[in-house]
């Protein structure tokens, strides 16, 4: 049973913490379903009621556990119901919820499991486990991993590792003999208390954890509710990690505000089918992701009939789309799962302006969001200039301005955030009271921010100007062959390039032009694909001014996917990584 205090009966504004906000949210939506998850190909269903007592049992296990107030509970798992049940039971408890991105090397999440000082984490699987063993004998704080999912580990045995359905069944136990525990807990919450660590993105150097507090989490769940149009009943797909900050903030904000039934993939590869089934009503997304859905529409279009190609170029070039243009648009956007999307939102990077003008173009509204974990979501604005709704900023109660040397610097309902380090805060730098992002980018004439890189990549170039590296990458992911792009300093105060190409799309052209290939190195190896691929680095050293064209390219010799270390949560290369993991292409002979 779910007990509601009288405090809690009263007006909803004086809640106090996320805890609190879902238990009343539970006791009304009862057993009406909460999120629903995939697995085995099959769509499951958790109600509101079994998601209050499961957590409240995990809950109690913790504090049977040894836990006290204050402490760290860290999660390494993909999207489940349990990830969510585990963190808001933590938060509930009175500890620390820390995320950590399931694709996390071993060494990362040792680092991420020090600076946190975690007590207890919680694995989705066997692979996983195998990360956090790795790296245990050098996290003096941890003293419980628990596996969510235990299949293939029947046989093993080691006295720090526990099975989720035992922490269950503990917290069951504890629940039946203190059956007011985890309620005073909740009520015993303020806004003061810190309720989760966030992971910075870590592009260019290690991540760090910002400590994010129950009242400014709540404030911002709180607000932003103009812009996002969900209603009760909608649907919504989780598609980016729930340890990315905003993929966090909108779940829990699309459940806990707008009533929304969450449906968690079941995994990565299953996403586009998933989105099929569910049409969501909301979208969040990296860029890449929307690259793809373009990309995928555009290979399946070479292969349709002729009178389809017609009707899907007249679609893209319409102004004023008549009557088969507009019932292109609607065939395109059921296809892809987007018939009933009202906002689809792009965080983590600039959409490159093909891509937004293409989901203008079948009508569905396409935003580009820039936020950081410190200080949530800074910029909201539509990310075609051609939308209707153009010159529109949507309010998320944060100031944003450059500094004079281009840097983003922003100022909102969080002062000043803090950097935890195993429990210690240190305050982030500002400058006459802004946050410094450590970004550099400008804003276009309708409030976009474009990213331009970071201030400790920008490099100089040979007459002594600065040269910022995000410039010349958005060129090339212009390019339909180039999935990414890094550029780093070469010999001669030259800019050097590091590619990474799109597989899908450069097998295809193989398979058009009929060339023979095994694999993706032997795809490689053509001297076709080396013709097609310098002739796009062509194209967009023709796009930029003289001092940002680069003269030497390298291609990453291998295609890489969501979880490999070269990318980011966002699907974007990882800087600091990539440049030190193939530096020794850049003593070999050029290769395109």
């Amino acid at each position: 049973m779910i007990h509601v205090s009288a405090s809690l009966a009263a007006d909803e504004a004086r809640i106090a913490t996320l805890p609190q906000l879902w238990r009343r949210r539970c006791a009304e939506l009862s057993d009406r379903p909460a999120l629903r998850h995939k697995e085995r190909g099959v769509w499951q269903g958790l109600s509101w009621n079994s998601y209050f007592g499961e957590a409240r049992a995990i809950g109690l296990a913790m504090a049977d556990a040894g836990l006290q107030a204050g402490e760290v509970v860290s999660i390494l798992s993909d999207n489940r119901p349990r990830w969510l049940i585990v963190d808001m039971a933590a938060q509930a408890m009175g500890y620390v919820s820390h995320a950590m991105y399931p694709c996390s090397t071993a060494a990362q999440v040792g680092h991420a499991l020090v600076e946190a000082g975690s007590r207890v984490v919680f694995v989705e699987n066997a692979d996983q486990l195998v990360k956090v063993l790795a790296v245990r004998d050098t996290c003096p704080d941890l003293r419980h991993i628990v596996v969510l999912e235990t299949r293939g580990l029947s046989r093993f045995t080691d006295p720090q590792v526990s099975a989720y359905d035992e922490w269950l069944a503990r917290g069951t136990q504890a629940a039946a003999r203190e059956p007011v525990l985890f309620d005073s807990r909740i009520d015993a919450g303020t806004g003061d208390q810190i309720a989760f660590l966030a992971c910075t993105a870590g592009s260019t150097g290690p991540a760090r954890l910002v400590a994010r507090r129950q009242h400014d989490f709540l404030w911002e769940v709180r607000a932003l509710s103009h812009w996002l149009q969900l209603r009760p009943g909608d649907r919504a797909l989780s598609i980016m990690s729930l340890a990315h900050y905003g993929e966090r903030m909108l779940a829990q904000k699309a459940m806990l505000m707008h009533e929304t039934l969450l449906h968690l993939p079941e995994n990565g590869a299953t996403v586009f089918n998933d989105m099929s089934e569910v049409e969501p009503h909301f979208l969040f997304a990296a860029p890449r992701f929307f690259e793809k859905l373009q990309g995928t529409t555009e290979l399946f279009m070479q292969e349709a009939v002729p009178v389809a190609r017609t009707a899907y170029a007249s679609c893209l070039s319409a102004h004023r789309p008549g009557w088969l243009q507009r019932r292109t648009q609607a065939r395109i956007r059921s296809a892809l799962g987007l018939r009933n999307v009202r906002v689809a939102l792009a965080s983590g990077a600039s959409s490159p302006a093909q891509v937004t003008d293409w989901f203008d173009a079948i009508g569905v509204p396409l935003l580009d969001c820039y936020g950081m974990a410190e200080a949530g979501f800074c910029r909201i604005a539509p990310a075609s200039g051609s939308m209707k709704t153009a010159s529109a900023l949507f309010e998320t109660g944060t100031q944003l301005k450059l500094a004079r040397d281009g840097e983003v610097l922003v100022r909102g309902a969080i002062p000043r955030p803090g950097y935890w380090v195993r429990g210690t805060l240190s305050a982030a730098t500002l400058a006459d009271g802004w946050l410094r992002t450590g970004d550099l980018g400008r804003v276009d004439e309708h409030g976009r921010v474009q990213p331009l890189g970071r201030v400790r990549a920008r490099a100089i170039g040979t007459r002594g100007e600065s040269i910022s590296p995000e410039i010349a990458e958005d060129a090339f992911r212009l390019s339909a062959y180039i999935a990414d792009a890094i550029v780093v300093p070469a010999q001669g105060g030259h800019s050097a390039a590091l590619l990474s190409l799109d597989e899908e799309r450069i097998r295809k052209y193989a398979q058009q032009q009929r060339l023979p290939f095994t694999d993706y190195a032997s795809l490689l190896g053509l001297p076709e694909i080396t013709a097609l691929i310098a002739a796009q680095v062509d194209i967009a050293n023709g796009r930029l001014p003289e001092n940002h064209r680069v003269r030497t390219i390298r291609v990453i010799p291998r295609s890489l996917h969501q979880g490999d270390e070269e990318l980011t949560p966002a699907l974007r290369l990882n800087r600091s990584v990539v440049a030190s993991r193939y530096a020794n292409l850049f003593t070999e002979p050029l290769g395109v």
